[in-house]
């Protein structure tokens, strides 16, 4: 746009690019060709108002065609061409309005993401959050654990409890095959002694005394027996008591370890889910708002407005979500502009396979959670 001058009595026009602005700017140079004539001349010869004169040549508003029409044929300008000018000048004057309130949306709706990310914040640090409930899980399976590995300890104590009154019980067993042998020696001992005393006093003492030794043999034999009878059913009754408490706190301990892995992995998956969800809703606010400031430069463009679409690149660089794909062949000067391929659907594409990614990730954790085995012990057998 050249310079723009005032005309005669007039001030000068000022430089806001307005297409009626510029329409007005040559409506004064043709009237300064046709000898300057003055509003009061133009009203006689003319007619209209002076306040459509002074809106005419000041750029207040274009004309009607009737009215330029008149004045342009008076002046003696072209009216075929002045009515072309007219047309022009109204469309690029519509068109500015639109660009105008294009511009304005564009920036509401970039308020509108800001508040939209600073409600995901909020919810990501609300303590009732899923990373709130995964923390209490994984608290709780850590409790878990910790009664687990005290029962394996009790466990472990009353095991070592049976085995000592296993190893009584073996030992006193001997003890009481010895003391019936002992009881038996003295026995034939006493019997001995009894027959060699008797042999010197008389047959009669002698039969006696045999009677005696025969009759407290068989005692010490029978209690000898009731005593190895008696040791083993006690050996026996021990050891079935034994197995059958070691069986018991085998699979209470069991139940427990399981029951705390199974909250520990089900407080993992929490935790993933959560992180996932996070990770969603900020990818989901990124692309929307790359999406909408790409659209906003792309608009300022073609309308010429490079700054404006400079000062949304450095928005994209404070926001942190400048790496998208960028044609640099379309770039002029130090003003970018977005890439025809930075389109809705390659966002929605983008957005959707890191929707993947998450969801492969959050069905492995799970698989992984089914196969992980859980240790079994061993129940000990009765010999």
């Amino acid at each position: 746009m050249g310079e723009l001058v005032a005309g005669r009595g007039l001030k000068p026009l000022p430089d806001d690019g307005h297409p009626r602005t510029q329409f007005a700017q040559d409506l004064r140079m043709l009237r300064e060709q046709a000898g300057a004539p003055s509003y009061r001349i133009l009203v006689e010869k003319v007619g209209y108002t002076l306040a459509t004169y002074s809106s005419m040549f000041n750029g207040k508003a274009l004309p009607e065609r009737e009215q330029l029409l008149d004045l342009v044929g008076y002046l003696g300008g072209d009216t075929e061409e002045w009515a072309k000018r007219l047309r022009g000048a109204t469309s690029a004057e519509e068109q500015l309005k639109i660009d105008t309130n294009k511009r304005k949306d564009v920036y509401a709706e970039i308020d509108a993401l800001r508040a939209e990310l600073e409600g995901y914040q909020l919810i990501a640090s609300d303590p009732e959050s899923v990373f709130a409930r995964a923390a209490q899980v994984q608290a709780d399976a850590q409790k878990r654990i910790a009664a687990a590995v005290e029962i394996e300890v009790n466990l472990r104590t009353a095991a070592a409890r049976i085995e000592t009154q296993l190893g009584e019980t073996s030992k006193a067993f001997p003890l009481a095959q010895a003391r019936a042998r002992e009881i038996i020696d003295q026995a034939r001992s006493a019997a001995q002694e009894i027959e060699y005393q008797a042999h010197a006093k008389a047959t009669d003492h002698l039969n006696g005394a045999k009677d005696t030794a025969k009759s407290l043999l068989e005692e010490a034999q029978v209690e000898a027996s009731n005593l190895i009878e008696r040791a083993g059913m006690e050996s026996r009754r021990l050891r079935a008591n034994a197995g059958r408490i070691v069986d018991q706190l085998v699979q209470e301990g069991d139940r427990y370890l399981e029951e705390a892995r199974e909250d520990r992995l089900q407080a993992e998956l929490e935790r993933q889910r959560g992180a996932a969800q996070a990770e969603r809703m900020k990818l989901r606010a990124k692309v929307d708002l790359y999406r909408v400031i790409v659209e906003a430069q792309q608009k300022l463009l073609d309308v010429g407005g490079t700054e404006s679409a400079a000062l949304l690149d450095i928005l994209l660089q404070d926001l942190g979500i400048n790496d998208a794909a960028i044609n640099s062949s379309d770039l002029h000067g130090r003003h970018r502009r977005a890439s025809p391929r930075t389109t809705e659907e390659e966002a929605n594409l983008l957005f959707a396979g890191s929707l993947g990614d998450f969801k492969d990730s959050e069905d492995a954790i799970k698989v992984s959670a089914r196969k992980i085995p859980l240790p079994r012990r061993a129940k000990p057998q009765d010999k």
